[in-house]
């Protein structure tokens, strides 16, 4: 918001973000408030959903938080670089979302009492583990190219790997208290969204903390970066001004950018 830039950002981490939590919000808010869904669960596992309001909360927040960003990006007119576009494997993954969920839903239609739409639901609230992966693969390769976690905000990583725990250890003491253990696999979206995040924030751990962080410390001093907010500010308006091409500005804001948003010769340019 202060640097009224999201260039630091990857589009194609906002729009899978935003159709993860889409998904995720649909699967919790039907199974939290629908009776219809509930005795559907309850026909598919002779078990009621251990999903609780705070499952759905946590969708729509993060839902509402990532639309926030998209508008950043397409609405307030923050800068961004030119090649800053959504991919066509993200497209791609959207469009087929789109026909999945029309074409399962007419065969629920049809063949309903065989299929249920609880089976619908489930299949969204796995492919938000699906657009998970989408979303920090691309990153930890980004990381890896550059051998840096430069302007990758650990702090982010921390909170978001706070709540995978969390969510894991809610879902393990409704089970413990509902007195079957095993009931948390029927919560296969919720069980396996929170296993992927703590992994894939292991591997982050493991790149800012291990692998890189001698390097980045020579480089930019980060054991003295995070000490205050204006240092916090400096550092991302230092990591902007790297990734900024002579070009996004006028009067050449028209001419495509040519290079990768990952090309690692790129990548190795932009840090000093």
């Amino acid at each position: 918001m202060r640097l009224k830039s999201v260039q630091g950002i990857s589009i194609d981490f906002m729009f899978f973000n935003t159709a993860g939590f889409t998904l995720y919000s649909l699967y919790t808010g039907f199974l939290c408030y629908s009776t219809k869904i509930q005795y559907e669960f309850y026909l598919r596992h002779d078990k009621y959903p251990l999903i609780k309001s705070n499952d759905f909360f946590f969708g729509i927040h993060g839902l509402l938080l990532n639309l926030l960003l998209v508008s950043q990006a397409y609405i307030w007119g923050f800068k961004k670089n030119d090649n800053q576009v959504i991919s066509r494997i993200c497209k791609l993954v959207y469009a087929t979302l789109v026909l999945f969920s029309v074409g399962y839903g007419l065969i629920i239609h049809f063949t309903y009492g065989k299929r249920y739409w609880i089976d619908l639901l489930t299949s969204l609230g796995m492919a938000k583990i699906f657009m998970s992966v989408c979303k920090n693969i691309p990153q930890a390769v980004y990381n890896y190219n550059r051998k840096s976690t430069h302007g990758w905000p650990i702090e982010m990583v921390w909170l978001d790997f706070a709540g995978a725990v969390f969510s894991f250890s809610q879902l393990f003491l409704d089970a413990y208290v509902a007195g079957d253990v095993r009931s948390i696999f029927n919560n296969l979206p919720k069980f396996l969204l929170s296993i992927e995040v703590a992994l894939a924030d292991l591997v982050f751990f493991t790149q800012h903390y291990v692998l890189y962080y001698q390097t980045d410390n020579e480089r930019f001093g980060l054991s003295k970066s995070f000490h205050t907010y204006s240092a916090i500010l400096e550092e991302d308006q230092n990591f902007l001004q790297e990734h900024q091409h002579d070009h996004d500005h006028e009067p050449f804001h028209n001419i495509h950018c040519t290079v990768s948003p990952i090309d690692k010769d790129e990548l190795q340019r932009l840090l000093p």
